[in-house]
């Protein structure tokens, strides 16, 4: 198993759930879904569209451009030990069977199919689901969780996933079938839950995810040799530019991780091609403003593998990594606007942001699928 190649040496977790006797991470929230766990009882209530920035379903960017958010609904509610974690889930249909999009479920692993494991699903892609903390984060964390089995399209020509003709609306005017995936993991700076897809790209510090997409491909995947042009099965770990010029569309650019290390700005490289029938480890730990991110499985190409690194956000100007004011780096102040938006710098002097950690489907324009969660683990750190 290849180490993780990183601005620094990615650090292994230590023995399960043992508590060390000095300073060290100590588990404040483990759910394995086992012992059939209290799931709580959803209800659809309408959508009040929460004013979630510019970028949410009715912001000012859209409404400029006479874009407004349709009728929907949504529902929320805690759930595992101590309500530690929110779901959130929306639809534009009140009969949609929020049963079916989160539930207990047999392992999909023929060989664990003892094991009880969390399945979410959206049968629409105007449906959404995410599960993010119930608070935001501290500034030392590991969060850690296995993901896999995910039915969210092949990245080929033709309905990838969907049963065809789906459309972005109203946020975009153009077919949603080119882009159908989910959300491995992923660290954002407000509380996560399902919008349109523009409203992530100006929320993430670091992710790993996947896009299922078709020709033209906007991605490249490393096959152990070199780097592919395709969009079937990418496994994405990536943090955000700060530093770069962010398109109002798109967000900022990518620093991927793929080849053993950080790739420049800009480049959109894969790691590898995930299985749809396997299981995959992955963990995002923060110690002050330095990541680690790493995934773990059997992938297409490589095998056996870890894959990711650490990276000193504030030395890279990792998009709004800063948690409070006194955090934050002068050099990744950054006073420009969008034209769209005049007044609304990208990150002002004194700014601060939370972390919340989030998993699922997001997007309520696009997606659908259904994909597994189980073992997710919080961990803190403690001087002892």
């Amino acid at each position: 198993m290849d180490a993780p190649a990183s601005d620094g040496p990615a650090r292994d977790a230590p023995p399960a759930d043992a508590p060390p006797s000095g300073p060290g991470w100590r588990v404040a929230y483990h759910e394995t879904f086992d012992n059939n766990p209290a799931l709580p009882n959803l209800s659809w209530r309408t959508d009040e569209i929460p004013d979630d920035g510019p970028f949410s379903d009715n912001g000012k960017f859209f409404t400029d451009q006479n874009i407004n958010a349709p009728a929907a609904y949504r529902a929320t509610a805690t759930f595992g030990k101590d309500g530690w974690l929110t779901v959130e889930a929306y639809s534009r249909s009140n009969s949609t069977d929020l049963a079916q999009m989160l539930s207990i479920s047999a392992d999909p692993d023929p060989a664990a199919s003892t094991n009880r494991v969390l399945k979410l699903s959206t049968a629409a892609h105007q449906d959404g689901i995410v599960v993010r903390p119930s608070t935001a984060l501290p500034t030392r964390y590991r969060i850690s969780l296995r993901v896999g089995y995910a039915d969210f399209g092949d990245g080929k020509a033709g309905n990838n996933g969907y049963d065809g003709g789906e459309r972005a609306e109203p946020w975009h005017d153009k077919p949603a079938t080119s882009d159908n995936g989910y959300y491995w993991l992923a660290i954002l700076d407000a509380p996560p839950r399902p919008h349109n897809n523009v409203w992530i790209h100006h929320h993430r510090k670091v992710v790993v995810d996947t896009d299922n997409h078709y020709p033209p491909s906007w991605m490249s995947i490393f096959n152990g040799q070199s780097f592919e042009v395709s969009g079937e099965h990418p496994v994405m770990i990536f943090a955000l530019d700060g530093l770069s010029d962010p398109y109002a569309w798109t967000g900022h650019d990518f620093i991927a991780w793929a080849d053993g290390g950080w790739q420049p700005s800009g480049e959109v490289r894969a790691a590898d091609r995930y299985k749809p029938d396997r299981w995959y480890e992955v963990t995002i730990e923060r110690k002050d403003a330095v990541f680690t991110v790493t995934v773990s499985g059997d992938f297409q190409h490589g095998g056996q593998q870890r894959y990711g690194g650490t990276i000193d956000a504030a030395a890279r100007c990792v998009y709004h990594y800063n948690q409070s004011a006194a955090a934050q780096d002068q050099r990744c102040v950054n006073t420009d606007t969008f034209s769209e938006l005049p007044g609304r710098p990208h990150w002002p002097q004194g700014s601060a942001y939370p972390d919340y950690f989030m998993f699922g489907d997001p997007h309520n324009n696009f997606y659908e699928g259904t994909v597994y969660y189980d073992d997710v683990k919080l961990e803190t750190w403690s001087d002892g």
